[in-house]
C-alpha cells in the first residue's frame, strides 16, 4: 500500500511539473520586439541567464535552433523557470517569455531584465 502511495505521488508530482508546452499555454510574461536579428538576442538571454547567480544554485540554460527561430530554457534545480522563444520577423525578432518564477513586487527579476536589455 506505502507502495502505491509513494508511485501515486510521484505521477502527481510529475504532472505538475512545467514544461515548454504547459507554460506557452499561458500568456507570455513578458513580449517585446527587436530590431535585432533572432541569434543575436537568442545568444545574449543565454549568456546572460547562465551567468545569473543565484544564492544556492547555479541555473542550467538550454539552446534550441527551431524552424521559426530559437528557444532558451532556463532551469533551478531541475524545475523549468523560464523559458523564450524568440522567432525571427522581417524587421528583426519577437520575443515571448514565459515563467513559473514568482518574483516579489520590490525585488528585479533579473532574467527578464535581461531579457529587455537584450532586446534592445
Amino acid at each position: 500500500m506505502k507502495k502505491l502511495i509513494l508511485i501515486s505521488t510521484v505521477l502527481l508530482l510529475a504532472g505538475c511539473a512545467a514544461t515548454p508546452e504547459k507554460l506557452r499555454q499561458s500568456e507570455p510574461d513578458l513580449l517585446l520586439e527587436s530590431t535585432n536579428d533572432s541569434k543575436q538576442v537568442a545568444d545574449c538571454i543565454a549568456e546572460k541567464w547562465e551567468s545569473l547567480d543565484y544564492l544556492i544554485y547555479s541555473p542550467v540554460v538550454n539552446y534550441r535552433v527551431k524552424d521559426s527561430g530559437y528557444q532558451i530554457t532556463h532551469y533551478i534545480d531541475g524545475e523549468l523557470t523560464y523559458l523564450a522563444d524568440i522567432k525571427t520577423t522581417s524587421v528583426g525578432s519577437k520575443v515571448q517569455v514565459y515563467t513559473t518564477s514568482i518574483e516579489l513586487e520590490f525585488l528585479e527579476d533579473k532574467a527578464l531584465s535581461s531579457v529587455k536589455l537584450c532586446s534592445l
